[in-house]
């Protein structure tokens, strides 16, 4: 079931990106002859207005027909013979928009979950003094503490926060005897034995208990303005991965996911409660990688709008032609590279993405 709504939520947002264009398109005038969920036959085919809505067999994408892409560049273009609801009769400037909807609409799908998140999750500002979660093997799990319970004392030290907690367990060492007091039902109860030593840092002390977090929410302006300063920290994030990846700095191998690893990953968010943010997260991948001036990725589409507009004139076809079928053969690398690559892991057992 998981693996089901991993994939559900990747289509959902293909779509949207594939509706910022048709949106776009038709705004400016462009008709849009089709618009389809997946590829392949269609299943259920509907008309409404000047666009056909289809539903087809191979739920891996979806696109957006506009009236006369196809004939970017060619003799009909430069003769001015296409209508004027096509989409190469259209000036530059209305074109790139129409090209940069999909991205953007990919991005601000980001930017509304994480304000949805803010708004009804809120969001992480602080811990409290109440155990959430005992970690076993420790002093607090052979004591008997319990999640629920309420830090009280450190051998008489009081704890009125989760900052005094640390410091009153700082002060001792590992092996050390200490006596922890916990609030439970309304009633103090004592524990008492010798504090564990941190796995990380064995000569740190470690009680083994994990506060409960104390989450903020916020109004629907403030946390879109939070959700755009969070995107806008993830894309500066992951152009900065990008460029470790291909200047060699970070293991390509080890780092690079394919569909198999997207849908594992996404699967496993699902398990954990963290969908939503994951989701974002794959949204803005979308936009920024559809932004890469690799034809016949939308930054491709972009980088030839403005070659156009540099030349005075369309590139002809069998240039565009040429130049889209060397990108498509290096994201048919790019593929079958990651696919290995998410088939190497899950054989050896590695994890799609480094801990």
């Amino acid at each position: 079931m998981t693996i089901l709504i991993a994939i559900i939520g990747f289509i959902v947002l293909i779509v949207i990106h594939e509706m910022g264009h048709m949106l776009t398109a038709k705004a400016l005038g462009v008709r849009v002859d089709e618009f389809g969920v997946g590829f392949g036959p269609a299943l259920i085919k509907k008309k409404f207005g000047q666009t056909t809505y289809s539903f087809r067999i191979i739920l891996l994408g979806g696109f957006a027909k506009m009236a006369g892409i196809e004939d970017i560049g060619s003799v009909a273009q430069e003769r001015g013979e296409l209508g004027s609801d096509t989409y190469p009769s259209k000036a530059p400037w209305r074109r790139a928009l129409i090209i940069f909807a999909g991205p953007a609409a990919n991005i601000l799908t980001c930017v509304l979950i994480l304000a949805g998140t803010f708004m009804f999750a809120g969001a992480v500002t602080g811990v409290t003094t109440t155990v959430d979660e005992v970690v076993p093997d420790t002093f607090a799990a052979e004591s008997g503490v319990q999640p629920g319970d309420e830090l009280v004392r450190v051998d008489g030290a009081a704890t009125g926060s989760w900052e005094d907690f640390q410091d009153a367990v700082a002060q001792k060492q590992p092996g050390e005897e200490v006596t922890l007091v916990v609030e439970r039902d309304g009633q103090e109860v004592s524990f008492t034995g010798e504090l564990s030593a941190n796995p990380q840092d064995p000569e740190m002390p470690l009680v083994g208990v994990q506060p409960v977090p104390e989450r903020t929410t916020y109004g629907p302006l403030e946390a879109l303005g939070l959700g755009a300063e969070r995107t806008a920290t993830l894309t500066v994030a992951y152009l900065g991965g990008l460029y470790q990846l291909f200047t060699g700095q970070m293991d390509f191998f080890d780092n690079i996911a394919g569909p198999v690893g997207i849908v594992g990953v996404t699967s496993q968010s699902v398990s954990e409660g963290f969908f939503p943010l994951f989701l974002a997260l794959i949204s803005l991948i979308l936009g920024i990688m559809n932004l890469l001036p690799i034809l016949p990725l939308d930054g491709g589409h972009l980088l030839m709008i403005a070659a156009e507009k540099v030349m005075g004139r369309p590139i002809k076809q069998e240039t565009m032609g040429k130049i889209a079928m060397l990108g498509l053969a290096l994201m048919l690398t790019l593929f079958l590279f990651a696919t290995y690559a998410d088939l190497s892991k899950i054989i050896t057992g590695q994890p799609f993405i480094p801990e």
